[in-house]
């Protein structure tokens, strides 16, 4: 227990909170196009801006109280405004079939390293590329977030 002691410290302080933690979100299960329902209700909707070959070229969270959380996004971007974004931001973005979690691999990262993002609790962190096997492994559901552009991502 005292080895894993120090694991857990570093997991922790590598993860970041972008938004608050959001309540009522039992059963829930990812619809298309990029929706996350919980209790028959939409709470969340995954944009994926100028979708590319297996990429974004911007990714961003839009709860159901209006607020977009940007998960990763080039510098100067905002919707509806936006140029064509040279070159993608996030590589292989999905949407876990319960919608608990998306994860990508930010397109400028040349290690193993991806992102995974927990929409309920608004927490982002970085995992292993074992980690995504891993996850991918339980949940052979998911969702990739390129395949449809989400009517609201311009």
């Amino acid at each position: 227990m005292k080895r894993l002691l120090p694991v857990l410290l570093i997991a922790a302080c590598s993860a970041t909170r972008l938004t608050h933690r959001r309540e009522g979100w039992s059963s829930c299960h990812a619809a298309d196009p990029n929706v996350v329902q919980c209790g028959g209700k939409q709470v969340a909707q995954v944009e994926c801006f100028q979708p590319g070959d297996e990429a974004c070229g911007a990714l961003a969270v839009r709860y159901a109280d209006g607020e977009r959380v940007f998960l990763a996004r080039p510098t100067g971007f905002e919707p509806g405004q936006e140029a064509p974004i040279a070159s993608a931001t996030v590589i292989r973005p999905e949407l876990a079939s319960d919608g608990s979690m998306i994860w990508f691999k930010p397109a400028q990262r040349r290690d193993e390293y991806w992102t995974i993002f927990e929409p309920q609790t608004g927490v982002k962190r970085e995992v292993d590329g074992y980690q995504i096997f891993r996850i991918r492994e339980r949940d052979p559901h998911s969702m990739p977030l390129w395949v449809a552009r989400s009517p609201t991502a311009q």
